[in-house]
């Protein structure tokens, strides 16, 4: 790249050499020996130019090169030429101009949430009182409407819940869950769904509690159960919780249409929906993305297994107690 820089002066520098040497050619005065002197003279001098010229914005090119993000400018080392100098301040501008867009863009995008956020918890309260109405019917009549209304509910729980994941870090509140508690609620929001369908579980915990944050527990156990209920029928949900070496897991599994194998990869992906049901328009392949960010945030491991056609088993392996105790200290 520097030979590439300095092609152009070599090139004239090579010129005024050969118009000496033709010079003393055509001049018989000048003798052929001082000639030759000064071209050696010119050509050393020049070699030691060069040398130093290279070797003291060595370093600062090394650096330039290595960065690949406009942030990483401010681990330049100090600029030793003045035409490095210009590039670092122009470097400056690009930089400053990058944080204002960014900033502004920042800006914008939280504002958006919030608003979203706004209509969430808007609709929120139409929705309680849909519920109430559904829930006066009989229930051939209110079972078909309680199934929409919960599909509508969890899409609405999924789009606040991806909204608070850009800041879940602070959102965050460790400590003691009751995880019967949590099962039941959740068991209750689908039980019209169950009945008709067919559906029962099979509850056994071995431990009952654990430390975890409620809200986005909770929301995990929503879409997993959530899940095995939709793409089940006429069987029951198995759900076991345990210690083994100190770590606290708890399992889920249906017995219902199961996973493919070349699905379970791309389970957690963001808008995957399954190969066997992408026809579904109703899926929108967000829930199991945001249970599994949820749990990375939560140093909860989350492993599924799945046989297609005879049913879907996913393990919730939960950090020792003592991690939990740095999380809530830091």
């Amino acid at each position: 790249m520097y030979m590439k820089q300095i092609l152009p002066w070599l090139i004239l520098f090579i010129g005024f050499n050969l118009s000496i040497l033709l010079l003393g050619l055509l001049d018989t005065d000048i003798p052929n020996f001082s000639v030759i002197y000064i071209v050696i003279m010119n050509t050393v001098i020049l070699s030691l130019f060069l040398l130093w010229d290279f070797s003291r914005g060595r370093n600062y090119w090394r650096e330039l090169m290595k960065i690949e993000k406009i942030d990483e400018t401010d681990s330049l080392p100090e600029p030793e030429t003045p035409y490095q100098q210009r590039l670092n301040d122009q470097l400056s501008v690009m930089k400053r101009h990058h944080n204002q867009i960014l900033e502004s863009e920042s800006k914008k995008t939280a504002e958006n949430l919030d608003e979203l956020t706004r209509w969430i918890h808007d609709m929120k309260m139409p929705m309680t009182t849909m519920k109430l109405l559904i829930d006066d019917l009989d229930r051939s009549k209110g079972a078909r409407l309680e199934e929409e209304w919960l599909r509508l509910d969890a899409t609405l729980n999924e789009m606040l819940f991806e909204r608070r994941l850009v800041n879940i870090s602070n959102d965050l509140y460790i400590e003691t869950v009751d995880i019967e508690e949590i099962l039941s609620n959740t068991i209750r929001k689908l039980r019209t769904i169950c009945i008709e369908k067919g559906i029962g579980f099979d509850i056994e915990l071995n431990i009952t509690h654990i430390e975890t944050d409620l809200k986005w527990f909770s929301f995990m156990v929503d879409q997993i159960i959530g899940n095995s209920v939709k793409y089940s029928r006429d069987s029951d949900i198995t759900i076991s919780s345990d210690v083994s070496e100190g770590w606290a897991k708890l399992e889920i599994t249906d017995y219902g249409r199961g996973i493919k194998a070349e699905d379970l990869p791309r389970v957690f992906e963001a808008g995957f929906t399954s190969t066997s049901d992408h026809g579904d328009m109703r899926a929108t392949g967000m829930g199991m993305y945001l249970t599994k960010e949820a749990a990375n945030a939560m140093d909860i491991a989350i492993d599924i297994t799945s046989i297609y056609g005879e049913g879907t088993t996913i393990t919730l392996t939960f950090p020792k107690k003592n991690t939990f105790q740095q999380v809530k200290t830091m």
